[in-house]
């Protein structure tokens, strides 16, 4: 057993000599010296005000790419009132917004490639839609308890959107669902008070459980298709919806 724990403990020792945890200018980054990247980190005692990410940073004589935002990095921030984030960021980690309260605004890269779970769960002031215009997918818990959000359009992309994506959006008039739109996971409008609700899939996407159960389903009209409007009254994920009507 002593042999493998020393074993491991000498593979790890190359990952411990190229990373180090640094801060600049207030912010916090872990720096990969082998490729002089950077990636912004949750700090101690967290974030407050408006924050600033830069595309670079100097450490020691060399200079690092800021590539990457971490798990949880501005979390619980809730003192946190915007964050504007480089050009240069192509990977953002699970839940790094999760629960800012404070939070109202971001500006966010437009060629992020990965983005993980959560990003903006339970960022209840936050007041700006965001994603990659690339997007294929909203993923698992992206806007989970944003209920200060009033509007929804997501990029022709989309093809999934996920568990939880929009739980709890009360704020949200007009649900937009694009016509690429094949999976639509359970609960991902679950607590939402929209008035109308388009979806324009010419299939009907689908459907998981509990996709639609709106805080009130009164006055609230779904519009579809003309082509697909008697599929989407068959089914009975949505035809919950009292009115449907055809897209004009």
């Amino acid at each position: 057993m002593k042999k493998s724990i020393f074993s491991l403990l000498l593979l790890m020792l190359p990952m411990l000599a190229v990373a180090d945890i640094i801060e600049v200018d207030g912010i916090s980054y872990v720096i990969v010296n082998s490729d002089h990247s950077a990636a912004v980190n949750k700090k101690n005692g967290g974030y407050t005000g408006d924050i600033v990410i830069p595309a670079t940073i100097t450490y020691n004589g060399q200079t690092y790419n800021v590539v990457e935002v971490l798990s949880y990095a501005f979390s619980g921030n809730d003192e946190l009132k915007s964050v504007t984030l480089p050009e240069s960021v192509v990977e953002l980690r699970d839940c790094i917004f999760y629960g800012a309260h404070g939070l109202e605004t971001v500006k966010m890269p437009r060629n992020v490639q990965k983005m993980g779970n959560s990003t903006f769960a339970g960022c209840t002031s936050l007041k700006t839609f965001w994603l990659p215009d690339n997007a294929t997918e909203v993923r698992y818990g992206t806007f989970n308890g944003c209920e200060s959000l009033t509007e929804m359009k997501l990029p022709e992309t989309v093809t999934t959107i996920g568990e939880s994506a929009f739980y709890g959006c009360e704020g949200i008039k007009t649900i937009t669902i694009p016509a690429g739109v094949t999976k639509i996971e359970d609960t991902a409008f679950y607590n939402c008070n929209p008035k109308d609700v388009y979806c324009y899939a010419e299939e009907v996407p689908e459907t998981g459980d509990f996709v639609f159960d709106l805080l009130d389903f009164e006055g609230v009209t779904l519009h579809v298709p003309a082509s697909a409007l008697n599929a989407y009254k068959d089914n009975e994920a949505w035809n919950v919806f009292e009115t449907i009507s055809a897209i004009r």
